[in-house]
C-alpha cells in the first residue's frame, strides 16, 4: 500500500492575509505540513497544490514538489477535497509514480508528533480502512441552544458525572487519507468505512486569526516541543 501526500494551499484567505505562509518560529506556515510528511517513513512524495508563486517558491524550497492549481479551484468556495482530486489527476498524467492512497494534510494544522503520520497510516492499514481522519478526544457538556438568546433548560438531578458522559471526538483538520479510487470517485475524503487516529489535545489549533498565530507560536517556542516530539521544520 503506497502513500504519497498532498497539500492545498491556496494563496488567498478571506480573514488573515497571506496565511500559509505566515511566519511561525522563523518557518513559513506551510513549511510544518512538508516536514511532517518528509518524517513518514510510508510517503513516497510530497505534492503542494497552489495558485500561489510564493507558496510554490517555499515549498519547493522545503523539499515538496508543486502542482499548479487553476483559477476556477482557487477560491474561497471551492472545498479543498476539488483541489486533491485535480492533483490525483494531474499525478496520473504527468508523473510516473504507483500509489494507492492519498495522505491529504492542511498548512492550517501544523501541530503534529513526528510520529503521528505514520501512526495514522498504521492504524489505516491495520483497520482496513477506506478513509481516516485525525481528531481529538472531548467529554463536553453539550448546550443545545435554539436561538441566541433562547432560555436554557436545566435540571441539575439530570447531571452527569463527566467519566460518564460518552466520548466525542472532534476533527482537528491535521490528516486525512483516503483510498486514491475512492476519492476521485466521490470527490470527497470522507468514503466507506471510515476510521479515526486520535492525537494529542494541544493538536487541536488551527491557523486561522491573528490570536491561533499567537497561541501556536506560543506552543512551539514551549518545553512542548521536545517533550512531545512536535515537528518543526529544518531547510532542505
Amino acid at each position: 500500500m503506497n502513500f504519497v501526500a498532498i497539500i492545498p494551499a491556496r494563496k488567498g484567505s478571506s480573514e488573515l492575509k497571506n496565511k500559509n505562509i505566515i511566519k511561525l518560529e522563523k518557518h513559513p506556515l506551510i513549511s510544518y505540513s512538508i516536514e511532517a510528511a518528509k518524517k513518514s517513513k510510508f510517503i513516497k512524495k510530497i505534492f503542494v497544490s497552489t495558485d500561489g508563486e510564493k507558496i510554490a517558491k517555499i515549498s519547493k524550497f522545503y523539499g515538496a514538489e508543486v502542482i499548479k492549481r487553476p483559477k476556477s479551484l482557487s477560491n474561497s468556495f471551492i472545498m479543498p477535497d476539488t483541489a486533491v482530486v485535480h492533483a490525483i489527476n494531474y499525478i496520473e498524467k504527468n508523473i510516473n509514480i504507483d500509489y494507492e492512497n492519498v495522505v491529504f494534510l492542511q498548512p492550517t494544522s501544523p501541530l503534529r508528533k513526528c510520529s503521528d503520520i505514520d501512526n495514522a497510516i498504521q492504524l489505516f492499514k491495520k483497520n482496513k480502512a477506506d478513509s481516516l481522519f485525525s481528531s481529538v478526544s472531548i467529554h463536553p457538556f453539550m448546550w443545545n441552544v435554539q436561538k441566541k438568546w433562547a432560555k436554557l433548560n436545566y435540571n441539575c438531578k439530570h447531571r452527569k458525572r463527566r467519566q460518564d458522559l460518552e466520548q466525542n471526538v472532534i476533527e482537528n483538520g491535521s490528516i486525512y487519507i483516503t483510498k486514491k479510487n475512492l476519492f476521485k470517485k466521490h470527490n470527497n475524503r470522507f468514503v466507506g468505512k471510515i476510521t479515526t487516529y486520535i492525537m494529542d489535545s494541544w493538536s487541536v489549533f488551527e491557523i486561522d486569526t491573528k490570536k491561533d498565530v499567537e497561541i501556536v507560536s506560543s506552543l512551539l517556542s514551549s518545553k512542548l516541543v521536545k517533550s512531545k516530539n512536535i515537528v518543526i521544520p529544518k531547510k532542505k
